[in-house]
């Protein structure tokens, strides 16, 4: 048998104005056969279950979407077998999900019936001091991500006061009318769904475009500095392809979470991808189509802003850098917490979950 393809994305992210989550935006819970929802605390086995659970759907030729955590990009939130409209997701902090609708489509499953609980409350004082650091250290997380927002900003809009708006309309046109002529109009509400194809995290910027793009047919790949019109014009396309009934997958900034990067339209087999720093292409197919949105830019009157330019870029840089290295120590305190934790976990009995969970699964599947 064939095996599955997995593909993988973050549901949430550090973002500058905290832990940003588009859970919401990626299940479409009327529609789905089940959701089973884990809670329980840090080390329970929560990521190792989903992990073990996908290996054996991806050998029974199940195609899978892995949603990782940006707290350690290695591990699992969750996993959609999204052909049969099926997710185990953790549900604890900071994405904190629980039933819309219990029993007839979500299930709860408590992964605390399985601690030792004398165990743990001789750990008590550790463990609020632990969780007292993680917090403090999350916040000066999304300070310095938010200060490095602030003077990239700066740069966004030095560019855009040089961008020449004519030619970047002229250039959404374009591209509406190449992918969209003759495209008629789908009988139906188009659903997107929201998600990050790149985080912040412990390990630095990571993204999965190479994956999430790899079976797509036709890509445009759009470059260029901040302020050049990249966003205005795949909203454009969002706009045009909603328009149109066309479901899509729309991946948003994590340094700012209302801005579009990448969209993937399904129906069409076509991509759109920004490819600039911290998040490229790792490859250039010969069908990809470039779109360099510095084309826009009145590059004789840049030159005089280009001191300021350079020097924010090394600030803003900076500033990111510093809450990637926060970041990192979150994680090394965390890990300490999940030690407590894992320690004393009764994991032959957790074992056993996962595997009715995949039985479970497997009866929807059949």
């Amino acid at each position: 048998m064939k095996k599955g393809n997995i593909v993988r994305y973050f549901p949430g992210n550090n973002t500058p104005d905290g832990y940003y989550s588009f859970f919401d935006y990626i299940i479409p819970w009327k529609k789905s056969q089940r959701i089973i929802i884990i809670k329980g605390g840090p080390g329970v086995g929560k990521s190792t279950m989903i992990r073990k659970i996908t290996k054996e759907l991806v050998e029974r030729g199940l195609d899978i979407e892995l949603l990782h955590c940006t707290a350690d990009s290695n591990s699992l939130d969750g996993l959609i077998v999204k052909d049969f409209n099926i997710a185990v997701i953790d549900g604890t902090a900071p994405h904190m999900i629980d039933p819309k609708c219990p029993g007839c489509v979500d299930e709860i499953i408590n992964f605390g019936e399985y601690w030792n609980e004398s165990g743990l409350r001789e750990q008590k004082d550790r463990i609020f001091y632990l969780q007292a650091k993680v917090k403090h250290l999350y916040t000066r997380v999304y300070n310095y991500l938010k200060a490095s927002k602030n003077i990239f900003n700066n740069i966004e809009k030095t560019y855009a006061s040089f961008a020449n708006r004519q030619l970047i309309e002229a250039k959404a046109e374009e591209i509406i009318e190449d992918v969209f002529a003759g495209v008629k109009r789908r009988d139906k509400i188009a659903l997107q769904r929201r998600m990050f194809a790149s985080g912040i995290t412990p390990e630095g910027s990571i993204n999965f475009l190479d994956e999430l793009f790899s079976n797509v047919s036709k890509r445009f790949i759009l470059t260029g500095n901040p302020g050049t019109g990249k966003s205005l014009v795949l909203k454009r396309v969002v706009d045009t392809a909603a328009s149109k009934g066309l479901d899509m997958d729309v991946f948003y900034c994590p340094m700012n979470t209302e801005k579009i990067e990448h969209i993937i339209i399904k129906e069409l087999g076509i991509g759109f991808v920004t490819s600039v720093k911290p998040h490229m292409l790792s490859y250039i197919r010969e069908n990809d189509e470039l779109i360099d949105m510095n084309s826009v830019l009145e590059n004789p009157r840049l030159k005089h802003a280009e001191e300021d330019i350079n020097q924010d870029n090394l600030l803003a840089w900076s500033l990111f850098d510093k809450a990637v290295k926060t970041l990192s120590d979150v994680k090394k305190t965390r890990d300490e917490l999940e030690k407590i934790y894992s320690s004393n976990m009764n994991f032959q009995v957790t074992d056993k979950v996962g595997e009715e969970i995949l039985a479970k699964i497997l009866s929807y599947i059949s």
